[in-house]
């Protein structure tokens, strides 16, 4: 039996893209924690808070992939946590306030 592999190549089309989109939220959450006040403080417990929530799910969606028998999936499976938490907060910090 033949072993699936992953679509490397979309696989490396989505990681640039995220990196991207992610430079730009880096870019936006540094201009909110710049102004040091009670919304900073906020956003960078946010910060945390979500990256340590999205590590672990997108470890547990790669193990998830694994166990059943479809780790070819593993590394888009994973991607797509960062993706979709990248994406919600990309719209957020974007809009005017």
């Amino acid at each position: 039996m033949r072993r699936k592999m992953p679509n490397w190549t979309r696989l490396l089309t989505d990681s640039v893209k995220l990196g991207v989109s992610a430079n730009h939220v880096i870019a936006l959450r540094m201009a909110k924690l710049a102004r040091g006040d009670a919304a900073a403080r906020a956003e960078s417990k946010l910060m945390v808070d979500e990256k340590v929530r999205a590590a672990m799910e997108a470890n547990m969606e790669a193990a998830r992939s694994i166990m059943t028998g479809h780790a070819h999936l593993a590394p888009t499976r994973a991607l797509s946590i960062y993706q979709k938490r990248v994406h919600k907060n990309l719209s957020r910090l974007s809009k005017k306030r």
